[in-house]
């Protein structure tokens, strides 16, 4: 044998023999003798889908979909200590949040300025960053006219807070109840006349469509949701008809409890209750494979903002019949039958102190 292989032979018996030692001394120490080998496979990526659903299950299931009261707000911004100021963020346009007029009364003292519309364009992310990076309270509260508005913004907020956008630690996402016509209005609130008919039979879903898939990035889609979504769907005066399409023109999701639903919903509208809307279950979305895309989508709760919620996130998912054309019911189902859903009232009604001019201070 040449000394080369000798010594090639030496070597490996000695690395051996080291190794059954070291198995030996694991054993003696309280280790185990059969260890498992880490896995080498990798976790496929989730799709821009799978993520956004996620989001808004998480955020329909968190804090964020109650309202702030009107009078906690004042409360709190009037109570002399700034370390417990949020950042208020003033979704209307700006000529409303600049000066009192037939539709505003001016803006909430220290309120910054981001339209509805423009909320997911980079420089507005920006905006309410720094505003948060001056505040001790992490902290934002959203509004605008009614609450209908805040609301298709709120999923947006809570998605660029939990992916850090917003700056660390992710602020809290909150809308302020009835918007600015709780706080200090010049607006008629709504009137809740209809009692138009409810059914109380479960309707079977309409076939629905493959789900889509989501090519854009979070803030790409955002910011067409935002820019092309709908207004809300209003029902007309004196006419059971909404927008002014019969009902049968609509696939209608009422997201309510099953109780409620039980109880009295729209002719034809069939029954995913919000918080569950989005969920993923062995890889399937049974809530969002109840959606009929072959008409518009009427989204119907028991509030304005919970629709609305529910609204944004199937258009941030395209699950629509035209691009981003889903929508929600104005003011929710008590505007159709006033014996269910909530209704604003004159306790909800306030004429808190606002200020006027293009800055956050009204100067």
């Amino acid at each position: 044998m040449s000394r080369v292989k000798l010594v090639r032979g030496v070597i490996v018996a000695g690395v051996a023999a080291l190794a059954l030692l070291l198995v030996i001394l694991a054993v003696g120490c309280g280790g185990s003798a059969s260890t498992t080998t880490p896995s080498t496979a990798t976790t496929a990526p989730q799709t821009n889908f799978a993520k956004t659903a996620k989001m808004m299950t998480d955020f329909l299931n968190s804090d964020s979909v109650k309202p702030m009261s009107a009078t906690e707000l004042n409360t709190i911004l009037t109570d002399g200590n700034p370390n417990n100021d949020p950042v208020v963020v003033d979704v209307r346009d700006e000529a409303d949040y600049a000066k009192a007029s037939s539709k505003s009364p001016g803006h909430i003292k220290g309120a910054i300025n981001v339209p509805f519309r423009k909320l997911a364009d980079p420089a507005n992310v920006s905006k309410i960053s720094t505003a948060l990076a001056s505040h001790a309270d992490k902290t934002i509260v959203v509004h605008c006219y009614t609450g209908h508005t805040q609301s298709i913004t709120m999923p947006v907020l809570y998605e660029l807070a939990q992916t850090g956008k917003l700056g660390t630690p992710a602020p809290k996402i909150v809308g302020l109840d009835w918007g600015m016509m709780g706080y200090n209005t010049v607006e008629t609130p709504p009137t809740y006349n209809n009692t138009f008919p409810l059914e109380t039979k479960a309707n079977t879903p309409a076939a629905s469509a493959s789900l889509p898939s989501v090519t854009n990035d979070f803030l790409t889609q955002a910011q067409a949701v935002l820019t092309n979504m709908p207004g809300r769907l209003n029902v007309d005066k004196g006419a059971q008809t909404v927008n002014k399409k019969p009902l049968t023109d609509y696939t209608i999701v009422d997201i309510r409890s099953a109780d409620e639903y039980a109880k009295g919903h729209m002719p034809g509208a069939i029954n995913v209750e919000y918080h569950k809307m989005f969920n993923q279950e062995n890889g399937a979305y049974p809530g969002l494979d109840k959606i009929s895309t072959s008409k518009q989508i009427l989204v119907v709760g028991d509030t304005q903002y919970t629709e609305e919620f529910v609204a944004v996130g199937l258009n941030l998912l395209n699950i629509d019949q035209s691009k981003f054309n889903t929508g929600a019911l104005g003011f929710g189902i008590a505007t159709w039958n006033n014996t269910v859903g909530r209704k604003f009232t004159a306790a909800d009604k306030h004429s808190y102190p606002v200020v006027t001019g293009a800055t956050p201070d009204g100067s």
